[in-house]
């Protein structure tokens, strides 16, 4: 069953493997800011609604297939469930099962992507990460700039050994899909 909004209800239907919370030790401190040249990534909360919804709406082209190759999120994404998804990422990051992260312009009147951290039972790696620039990220310049500070970020400050990049260095088709 395919699902069009949500990370929670995509992690059930349409191939995100989400299914354990150790993705990282107890004795872990997760990271709660990286700073790139012209913009920040920090932990989204439920107060990032506005931003992330303004962002997500005016990049929807550019989202869809982020999450799996038949994702059409945010299609039919309305503010109360953008306000929902933004809630259950701030619980999931207190609970440390996965972490989602807001990409926010220097000044943090824009958002400029998210970061998702996800466990995954995928053999051979820790965890996986999806991330997303929006329109204005790209029209600012700094789409390659935000993708080359998460990949150092996770290199350099994560316990994990192996990251995937699902639908970027794995194709689809090479990924498989969580059971329904």
């Amino acid at each position: 069953m395919a699902t069009t909004t949500g990370i929670a209800r995509r992690a059930v239907g349409s191939g995100v493997p989400f299914e354990t919370p150790d993705l990282v030790p107890s004795t872990y401190s997760v990271p709660e800011r990286v700073d790139g040249d012209g913009f920040a990534i920090r932990p989204l909360t439920v107060a990032d609604a506005e931003l992330d919804y303004a962002a997500v709406t005016t990049s929807e082209e550019r989202l869809q297939g982020i999450f799996s190759p038949v994702d059409t999120w945010p299609a039919g994404l309305t503010t109360e469930q953008n306000r929902i998804d933004l809630a259950w990422h701030q619980k999931e990051h207190q609970r440390r099962d996965a972490f989602t992260y807001a990409v926010v312009d220097a000044d943090e009147t824009a958002e400029l992507g998210c970061v998702y951290v996800q466990p995954t039972r995928v053999e051979g790696y820790d965890g996986a990460v999806y991330y997303w620039v929006s329109r204005a990220g790209v029209e600012r310049g700094l789409a390659d700039a935000i993708e080359a500070t998460v990949r150092r970020w996770l290199a350099d400050d994560w316990p994990l050994d192996s990251v995937a990049y699902p639908g970027r260095d794995i194709d689809w088709a090479d990924w498989p899909p969580a059971a329904d």
